[in-house]
């Protein structure tokens, strides 16, 4: 029993997940919370932990198993932009509009590293970390994609976007095997092609691409800004379309044969996947305007709530709206290995690197590897 998790633009966390009842399966309402006071930009899960990014330049990372914020990140100067964990979940990557990359180990939350200008000192736009956990992408105000190697924790190589007739892309995601990643940018989706360092194939679409998600290494799923879903093969660009929702499809999650969608209305959908062929499950509204998703894989930390919490949790929602009185505008399983098997956040010297801008990152840096930093929250 997968749950969904939703950040909206009022600053709710919601989750969801398909329940059966009497032969009907519905998207049912497991909790909410409002720890951010703006819009939740971004979600990410890994392990017990889910982080949100907002407009509130405010981390919030929260305990799946006791649905408690555990701590609150305030380590940027602006929106908070993309968080990401690394596959083991042994860190977090944030990027803002203060144009840092911070890479936030798990568990202590101590900072291990910071790149101050990671993109010229341009925003943060998007962040995807590789499967393998070595490297990590992004994308900024800049116009470049940059690599950044995870090993030794320093930057690689930076693409011109603009040289590739691209404008500012939207989000960047890998394809399960690694190999590929996608770019959306104004009317195209470009394909990369990592062994090849470049472009694959550009597909151009009759309405802006909003949001994408991998299938396998061949097939994706684009939802578009006219609100259709089209599905297609990365070797022969063929397409199928879906009408998926009235107004534009913010985003996309795929698991275990089920395509979630969300809509910038707040309408979300599951979606049987089978042959390629999407037929649909369940609808539901989350009453707010839905901003970004991702989902809680791990059937353990998914709560069994009583059946009167939906109507608890959709008051809760509904009140603190009314409160407010804001006008609303608008993957690969994670791989098994142990903890930190890739991603070793290293020091050396490189005139490319952004010294480590805080004290407890700095006392951190003089630790030896082999010894236990002492915990810290917040």
């Amino acid at each position: 029993m997968d749950e969904l998790v939703i950040g909206t633009y009022e600053g709710f966390l919601l989750g969801y997940s398909l329940r059966s009842d009497d032969n009907v399966t519905r998207l049912k309402q497991t909790f909410a919370t409002h720890s951010h006071t703006a819009s939740v930009r971004c979600v990410a899960i890994a392990g017990k932990f889910l982080a949100s990014g907002g407009t509130d330049d405010k981390v919030v990372v929260i305990d799946l198993k006791t649905r408690k914020e555990h701590t609150v990140l305030m380590n940027h100067d602006g929106t908070i932009n993309a968080v990401a964990f690394t596959n083991s979940g042994t860190h977090l990557l944030t990027g803002s509009d203060d144009g840092s990359i911070i890479i936030t180990r798990t568990g202590n939350w101590q900072i291990e590293k910071v790149w101050k200008k990671a993109h010229g000192g341009e925003p943060v736009t998007a962040i995807a970390v590789h499967p393998s956990d070595k490297l990590a992408l992004s994308i900024g105000g800049d116009k470049t994609l940059r690599t950044w190697n995870l090993v030794k924790g320093r930057p690689a190589f930076t693409i011109n976007l603009s040289s590739k007739g691209l404008t500012l892309p939207t989000e960047i995601k890998f394809s399960p095997g690694g190999d590929r990643f996608s770019l959306l940018s104004l009317q195209t989706l470009d394909v990369w092609t990592i062994s090849k360092a470049g472009i694959e194939k550009r597909i151009s679409c009759n309405s802006k691409p909003t949001s994408v998600q991998w299938i396998n290494d061949e097939r994706i799923y684009v939802g578009l800004e006219n609100g259709n879903i089209i599905t297609l093969n990365v070797a022969d660009s063929q397409a199928l379309t879906y009408q998926g929702h009235k107004q534009r499809v913010k985003c996309l999650y795929y698991e275990n044969n089920i395509l979630y969608s969300a809509s910038s209305s707040g309408e979300m959908k599951a979606w049987s996947v089978k042959d390629e062929k999407l037929q649909e499950i369940c609808t539901n509204n989350a009453s707010c305007r839905v901003t970004c998703i991702t989902l809680n894989k791990q059937n353990h930390l998914v709560k069994k709530e009583e059946s009167d919490h939906e109507d608890e949790t959709e008051d809760v929602v509904k009140n603190a709206s009314d409160s407010d009185n804001s006008e609303c505008v608008e993957e690969k399983p994670p791989m098994k290995r142990k903890p930190g098997a890739f991603v070793t956040i290293s020091y050396g010297d490189d005139n490319q690197n952004e010294e480590l801008s805080t004290p407890s990152a700095k006392k951190s840096k003089k630790r030896k590897r082999n010894k236990k930093p002492k915990n810290k929250t917040g």
